[in-house]
């Protein structure tokens, strides 16, 4: 076997791999994050459909608030606390390769809150202003997450015109410092149709984050970094459909 063929296998499998990673939700999180972050650039490299809309990458430049709590302390503000991992730079550069050229990596968002009655104790968190996906079929999502070995549940909640809301459950958070979670989405029919037949797109409503009976009573913080989805553009492709000015965030 030549030396290109051997190669297009081994893109073929590659893809392959990530592509079969999609199915069930959440997946189990996986040590080799650098390696996950070059099978994803590999994909996007040979899927052209396929795009990384960086959601929300905790800057500062949008608001986020406590829009339900049972707690009486609810504080966040942006930190310098950023991902540790060797996959970090790797993702941002990434980025820069998907049309991300000025990603800023210099704060990320910390929330401090109490927990009162771990059996029922629970927080929506949401955005100050809209958060629109592009048009698009969303396939996964991806955040980094920074806690302390807490016994909370974190979900993703996404939204759409004419549906009810979509939970994405991103794990319990019983582990130590920062990791990048991933979910895939799998979105019910009537959500999909109303992507691709009346255009109406995703938003990202907030994140919920409710306690287990395991946790602790007491205060806690986690930290929030780059909010990232795939998507798949393939039934969007038209002429000057790769002009993105109505992705709704400036890059």
């Amino acid at each position: 076997m030549n030396f290109s063929k051997k190669k297009s296998l081994l893109v073929f499998f590659a893809m392959m791999h990530f592509l079969l990673d999609l199915e069930g939700a959440p997946r189990p999180w996986d040590r080799d994050e650098e390696g996950r972050v070059a099978r994803l650039e590999k994909t996007l490299q040979n899927e052209k459909n396929y795009v990384l809309f960086l959601a929300e990458d905790f800057e500062g430049g949008r608001p986020w608030e406590f829009y339900r709590s049972d707690s009486f302390l609810n504080y966040t503000e942006y930190s310098g606390n950023l991902p540790d991992s060797s996959a970090f730079p790797l993702e941002k550069e990434m980025y820069r390769n998907q049309g991300y050229p000025n990603i800023q990596t210099q704060t990320s968002f910390l929330l401090q809150t109490y927990v009162e009655n771990p059996k029922t104790d629970h927080w929506d968190l949401r955005p100050g202003e809209p958060l629109l996906l592009p048009l698009g079929l969303p396939i996964q999502a991806f955040l980094w997450v920074y806690s302390e070995g807490h016994h909370i549940a974190l979900d993703l909640i996404v939204s759409q015109k004419k549906s009810k809301d979509v939970k994405l459950p991103l794990g319990v958070l019983n582990f130590f410092g920062w990791r990048r979670l991933e979910v895939p989405i799998n979105l019910p029919k009537e959500n999909a149709r109303l992507i691709q037949s009346s255009f109406l797109p995703v938003s990202v409503k907030g994140f919920r984050i409710a306690t287990q009976p395991t946790q602790k009573k007491g205060a806690f913080h986690l930290y929030f970094d780059n909010l990232t989805f795939l998507l798949d553009t393939s039934t969007f492709t038209y002429s000057g459909s790769e002009i993105q000015d109505t992705w709704g965030k400036k890059r």
